[in-house]
């Protein structure tokens, strides 16, 4: 398939010695890309409306200190390193994931209410090189939406923003199913508190497999728990009870490449009509 769409210059690859970075898209599987992010942000918003911001593709390397990011999670991230700076870490780091960007964005926020929803859209960077995997990329764009608020009400719409997003996959593609998954903040070597995380609930993912069989994990819910309000400063002072947070995380670019890879045809025009009507048939229209 990946072929296919590089000789109809739909699509170009991005890679080096190491392997895959990402991909380019263009013309209508660009405009694909584009349809599919903005049927998520009308149907999630609809179901609990949600404050957009943007987001910088470079952080201060002490926004991820804050959560002992660098001990605790798997991925690797990129530094971004002056030209001329002398070696040594770097002070500032490209953002791994969308919602670091909201958490500092918040970082301070001495106020408490019922439950807020948050979104946006982030190029996320992760060294995660795979010679054999189309879907593991080193840049990508990541749609999320953080809940914050009041524990039970972070986890009941949290859950609901995260069985709309599944609902509207099914209605493009019938095969995506949800199973229980190791919250990835606690690194791949906290093997015991994986268990108590899985055991828990605290991450599901959407996934779609790859003609091959391989499952590729669309979509995702998180439950923080109090880890990312109490570092950044984000609720009522400690007499108050601290507010929690979620998220519902769409990798974009492996959606749409699973998407398309499990259409007959690899047809990009066919693929978007069923997103049309998976939004005709599930989001109401005013009246």
């Amino acid at each position: 398939m990946i072929d296919q769409l590089v000789r109809q210059r739909l699509m170009s690859v991005v890679e080096d010695a190491s392997g895959l970075i990402g991909y380019r898209f263009a013309g209508a599987l660009y405009d694909l890309y584009e349809q599919l992010d903005a049927a998520l942000v009308q149907m999630l918003s609809e179901e609990c409306p949600a404050t957009p911001h943007s987001c910088a593709t470079v952080l201060d390397r002490a926004v991820l200190d804050r959560i002992s990011f660098f001990e605790k999670l798997p991925s690797i991230p990129f530094e971004a390193v002056p030209h001329k700076l002398a070696q040594g870490a770097s002070p500032r780091v490209l953002s791994p994931s969308t919602c670091y960007n909201t958490f500092a964005h918040l970082a301070g926020t001495r106020e408490s209410w019922l439950v807020r929803s948050f979104t946006a859209r982030g190029r996320c960077h992760r060294y995660e090189p795979s010679a054999a995997d189309p879907t593991r990329m080193g840049a990508f764009d990541m749609r999320e939406f953080v809940l914050v608020g009041e524990p039970d009400e972070v986890v009941s719409w949290c859950e609901k923003l995260f069985e709309r997003g599944v609902e509207l996959i099914r209605a493009v593609d019938a095969g995506v199913r949800v199973a229980g998954a190791s919250d990835i903040f606690y690194g791949a070597r906290s093997e015991a508190t994986r268990k108590v995380q899985r055991a828990l609930g605290v991450k599901r993912e959407g996934l779609l497999d790859w003609p091959d069989g391989n499952p590729v994990a669309v979509c995702s819910r998180n439950l923080h728990r109090d880890l990312f309000t109490s570092t950044f400063g984000i609720g009522p002072l400690e007499h108050a009870p601290a507010m929690h947070s979620s998220c519902v995380a769409f990798g974009l670019d492996r959606m749409l490449l699973v998407l398309l890879a499990r259409t007959p045809g690899h047809d990009v025009e066919a693929l978007s009509s069923r997103v049309t009507a998976a939004i005709d048939g599930l989001i109401e229209v005013p009246a």
